[in-house]
C-alpha cells in the first residue's frame, strides 16, 4: 500500500510541477511577443503626360531631417532631377539623389506605377534598416503635376504611440494648375500594431 500511495504522490507532484513549468512557459512566451508596427500608406494615382507623373514618399524626424526614402519615382533619381528641375523639388533637395549610390537608388525607385490605388508600407526603420526611436515622425509625399504645379500630402505619427491608428492627412497644392490635379488622391496613412 505504501509503494501506490508513493507512486501516487510522486504522480500529482509531477503533474503539478510540469502544471507550474507550463504556465511559466506561456507567460514568457507571451511576455516576448513582439508586436509588430508599421504604416501603411495608400492612395489613388493617376498618371499624366509631360511633364508630370513624378512623386516620392519618405520620412522625416522631428528636427525635419530625411530619414528614409521609401520610394521614387526612377526618372527623376536616375538623372532626371539635372534636367527637370522642377520634378519632386523638396525630396531632391533632401535626398541629394546625385550622390546616392547604385545601390541606395535601386533600394528606392521601381518602375512607375500603373494607374490605380497604390499601398506602400513604413517598417519604422531608417535607410540603414536600423529601428528608429520613439516619437514624431513626418510622412511626406510629393508629386510634381504639371511643371511647376505640385501637391504635397504630410502626415505626423507618433511612433511607438499604440493609441494612434489614423494618421490625419494634410495637402497643400503648389502653383496650382488644373491639369494633372488629380494624378494623387485619396491619400490614408494608418499606423498599425499587430502581434
Amino acid at each position: 500500500m505504501k509503494f501506490w500511495v508513493a507512486i501516487l504522490l510522486s504522480a500529482v507532484f509531477y503533474a503539478q510541477s510540469c502544471s507550474a513549468s507550463q504556465v511559466k512557459a506561456q507567460k514568457e512566451t507571451k511576455a516576448n511577443t513582439v508586436e509588430e508596427e508599421y504604416v501603411e500608406i495608400s492612395f489613388n494615382f493617376l498618371r499624366g503626360g509631360i511633364a508630370s507623373s513624378q512623386y516620392a514618399i519618405w520620412i522625416e524626424d522631428k528636427n525635419g531631417k530625411l530619414i528614409r526614402t521609401i520610394y521614387a519615382t526612377p526618372f527623376t533619381v536616375k538623372g532626371g532631377y539635372a534636367y527637370r528641375k522642377e520634378a519632386i523639388p523638396t525630396w531632391v533637395s533632401k535626398a541629394k539623389p546625385k550622390e546616392m549610390s547604385a545601390a541606395q537608388i535601386d533600394a528606392v525607385t521601381g518602375a512607375t506605377p500603373h494607374n490605380g490605388t497604390l499601398n506602400y508600407i513604413w517598417d519604422g526603420t531608417d535607410d540603414k534598416h536600423r529601428q528608429v526611436a520613439d516619437g514624431i515622425y513626418t510622412i511626406y509625399i510629393e508629386g510634381t503635376l504639371y511643371w511647376n504645379s505640385r501637391v504635397t500630402c504630410l502626415g505626423k505619427v507618433d511612433w511607438g504611440n499604440q493609441k494612434q491608428s489614423s494618421i490625419p492627412v494634410t495637402t497643400y497644392y503648389h502653383d496650382s494648375s488644373p491639369k494633372n490635379k488629380n494624378m494623387i488622391t485619396e491619400v490614408k496613412m494608418t499606423y498599425v500594431v499587430a502581434k
